[in-house]
């Protein structure tokens, strides 16, 4: 029986992951087995002892990294545990994503044979709804991404994805050569669409963080992505990389 090896980065989410690993624990898939692990980013709250009271495994980080780091250390210990079969979820830990959606992840890998299945928030129910910068300036750096990689997604940016481990693990060596880790969506995607994975997308609704605020700042995180655009393509592991 293959496992969901659901992975969240948390920093300072005591209050918030309690009732997400819940979520993920109740879910039934006919066929698969769940399992929860937890990078918990340097927090400074409970975040570590309620995620293993919830049934999560925890890897602490002893500070503050930043998520693409804490991401990158989600999928080696993830990938560490999974066999090729499986499938690695990653989700954030501020209630915003759903864990009702992660069937519907799971049904597209096997509909399509795609290597990743990203989470569309454009496709999805509460885009007319959406915060500005989502609105406006989105589909504006996913196209970009899309010219750049080949790839055809609405939503680059959303951190709701699933990738077949064995895909994953293929390109591991890849992801040893990131450079912007703040903004690892755009260099992912880039270095993994020369790596030869392919892409589908489902639809996700957005729901409201259950407590606190994003620490993201827009102007700032936009430049960030044109930057690891920009630096990726000029990186010469990345001019040498070949399909894998």
């Amino acid at each position: 029986m293959p496992t969901i090896h659901v992975t969240l980065t948390a920093f300072n989410e005591a209050r918030n992951i309690g009732p997400i690993l819940d979520g993920i624990y109740a879910l039934d898939i006919p066929g698969w087995r769940n399992r929860t692990l937890v990078v918990d980013d340097g927090s400074r709250d409970e975040t570590q002892g309620i995620a293993r009271d919830h049934g999560a495994e925890v890897v602490r980080l002893l500070m503050n990294l930043g998520q693409g780091h804490a991401l990158l250390v989600s999928f080696q210990a993830a990938l560490a545990r999974a066999e090729d079969r499986d499938v690695i979820i990653e989700m954030d830990a501020d209630g915003q994503h759903d864990p009702r959606f992660i069937p519907d992840f799971i049904k597209r890998l096997e509909q399509t044979g795609a290597d990743i299945v990203v989470g569309s928030r454009i496709l999805g129910s509460n885009h007319a709804n959406a915060p500005f910068f989502r609105r406006t300036f989105l589909p504006h750096y996913t196209a970009l991404i899309n010219r750049v990689t080949g790839y055809a997604m609405t939503d680059s940016m959303c951190g709701f994805r699933a990738f077949r481990a064995g895909s994953l693990r293929r390109v591991s060596r890849v992801m040893d050569d990131m450079l912007e880790p703040q903004y690892i969506a755009a260099e992912m995607f880039i270095r993994f669409a020369k790596a030869g994975l392919t892409v589908e997308e489902i639809p996700i609704a957005l729901a409201d963080r259950f407590f606190g605020t994003s620490r993201k700042g827009f102007i700032r995180y936009g430049m960030g992505v044109l930057n690891a655009i920009v630096k990726t393509k000029l990186d010469k592991n990345y001019r040498r990389q070949r399909p894998i």
